[in-house]
C-alpha cells in the first residue's frame, strides 16, 4: 500500500555508538576520534579528548524509565537497543510510533563533547566523517523519511562555510549549528558569508535548543549599558527559554535585517512560554530603547514571527493556549530516544493533545510547516520500511 506523509517528527536524535561513523573518519585521525568504552557498573560511555566520561543513560531511554548511566547500545542477544540501531531499525521504530519521517539531530555527545578535541584538523575530520556517514550509509536507506542534520563545525567561518557546501554536495537536507558560524558564542560580521551561502544553497539551518551560548553574561548596572551589544541583547531576551539569547544577539547584530529571507529552526524549545516570552522581549526592549546606541528596525516578536520556528515535545499547555501562539511557526517532535520522548505512544499523546484544536492547525504543525521548511514533497509516495528489518524492535 502506498504511503504519504501524515505525521513528521521535527526532533529526533541519532544515538548510535561512535563505532558507526568511525570508519568514515580519515584514517589519519581515527585514533583521536571518540571511543566507546564500558562504563564501570555496566553500560556504555564515550571517551573523548578533554572531557570526562560521557555516560549513555537518559539518551537511550526510548520510552522506558531513564537511567543516568548503565545503558548499553546492545541488548543481551546482541541486537541493537531501541533507538540505537541502523537506518532500517529506525524506520521500524517510526512505524511503531506512527511517524512517517523524522528530522534527526546528531548524538548529543557528537556536538558538545567534540569541542574539546585540541587538534583542529582532527576535529574537522571527525565532523566530516559523521556527515559522510549520514550521507553515504544512513540517510540513503530512506532519504524521504530520515532527514538527518549535517553538523557544522564550531571553529571558524571558513570551516563552517566549507562544511555547509560539502553537506549540500553530499545531498543532506539540513545542517545544525552549535555556535555562530564564526565558531564563537557571539555573532560577527563574517557570519554573513554563511547566511548568504545557506540561502543560495537552499539549505535549511537548524539548531537544538540554541546555538552560541545558552544564557547571556551577567550585565550589571555599572558603566554605560547602551554601549554594549550584550546589554542590548540582554534587555531584549527577558524570558525563560534558551533560544532567546541566540535570537536577541542575531537581532541586535542585524542578521535578519540584512537577510530578510533567512529562517532558523530551533528544536526542543517547547512553545507555551512564547506568549509571555515574546511579550517580555518587546516590553523590555521598548522600556530601555532610549538608552541604546543601536535601535532595532522591528520589535523582537516581529523578528521571531518573520524568521524563527520552534519545536515542542510533550508541551500540552501549548495546545491548550494555541490561540495565543504563533502557530504558523510551530513544529512538533518526539525527541526519540531521549528521556522526554512520547515513544511508543505518540499517536495517543497527539490525539489527546490536539483534542479540540482545529484540524487545520494540527495538519500545519505536524505536516505542512516541517514539510515546507525541510523541502519535503507531501504528494510523494514514501519509501517503505524494508521487510527484512531486524526483529525485536
Amino acid at each position: 500500500m502506498s504511503r504519504t506523509y501524515k505525521v513528521i517528527s521535527s526532533d529526533g536524535h541519532l544515538e548510535g555508538p561512535p563505532d558507526d561513523f568511525l570508519p568514515y573518519v580519515a584514517p589519519k585521525y581515527r585514533e583521536l576520534a571518540p571511543r566507546r568504552v564500558p562504563t564501570p557498573g555496566g553500560g556504555d560511555s564515550w571517551l573523548i579528548e578533554g572531557q570526562p566520561l560521557w555516560h549513555t543513560g537518559t539518551n537511550l531511554a526510548a520510552g522506558a524509565k531513564p537511567k543516568r548511566r548503565g545503558k548499553s547500545y546492545w541488548n543481551e542477544d546482541g541486537t541493537r537497543s531501541t533507538g540505537a540501531g541502523d537506518a532500517v531499525q529506525r524506520l521500524r521504530e517510526q512505524d511503531r510510533d506512527g511517524l512517517d519521517a523524522e528530522v534527526l539531530f546528531p548524538p548529543i555527545f557528537a556536538v558538545e563533547a567534540l569541542t574539546g578535541i585540541s587538534d583542529p584538523e582532527a576535529y574537522l575530520a571527525i565532523v566530516q566523517g559523521y556527515n559522510t556517514y549520514l550521507a553515504e550509509a544512513y540517510c540513503p536507506v530512506a532519504p524521504d523519511r530520515l532527514i538527518a542534520n549535517g553538523v557544522i563545525p564550531a571553529r571558524s567561518i571558513d570551516s563552517a562555510l566549507a562544511e555547509l557546501e560539502r553537506c549540500a554536495q553530499l545531498g543532506l537536507r539540513t545542517v545544525t549549528l552549535s555556535a555562530f558560524p564564526n565558531g564563537s558564542p557571539h555573532p560577527k560580521p563574517e557570519d554573513d558569508r554563511f547566511w548568504e551561502a545557506a540561502l543560495a544553497l537552499g539549505m535549511p539551518v537548524s539548531a537544538h535548543i540554541y546555538f552560541g551560548a545558552p544564557f547571556p553574561p551577567t550585565v550589571t548596572g555599572q558603566g554605560q549599558p547602551g554601549a554594549s551589544p550584550d546589554a542590548i541583547a540582554l534587555a531584549t531576551r527577558q524570558s525563560i527559554e534558551r533560544p532567546t539569547y541566540t535570537l536577541a544577539q542575531a537581532m541586535v547584530a542585524g542578521v535578519f535585517d540584512r537577510f530578510p529571507d533567512l529562517k532558523l529552526y530551533f528544536a526542543e524549545t517547547n512553545a507555551s512560554w512564547l506568549p509571555i516570552g515574546l511579550q517580555q522581549m518587546d516590553e523590555n526592549y521598548k522600556l530601555y530603547e532610549h538608552t541604546f546606541v543601536r535601535r532595532l528596525q522591528k520589535l523582537p516578536s516581529e523578528y521571531v514571527r518573520d524568521h524563527v520556528y520552534f519545536c515542542f515535545i510533550q508541551d500540552l499547555a501549548a495546545l491548550r493556549m494555541i490561540d495565543m501562539l504563533p502557530s504558523d511557526n510551530l513544529m512538533w517532535g518526539t525527541d526519540f530516544p531521549h528521556s522526554v520522548t512520547s515513544f511508543p505512544n505518540s499517536q495517543a499523546w497527539l490525539d489527546n493533545a490536539f483534542a479540540g484544536v482545529d484540524e487545520g492547525v494540527r495538519r500545519k504543525i505536524l505536516l505542512e510547516t516541517p514539510a515546507a521548511y525541510f523541502k519535503l514533497d507531501l504528494s510523494a509516495t514514501l519509501t517503505p520500511t524494508p521487510v527484512d528489518a531486524p526483529a525485536g524492535v
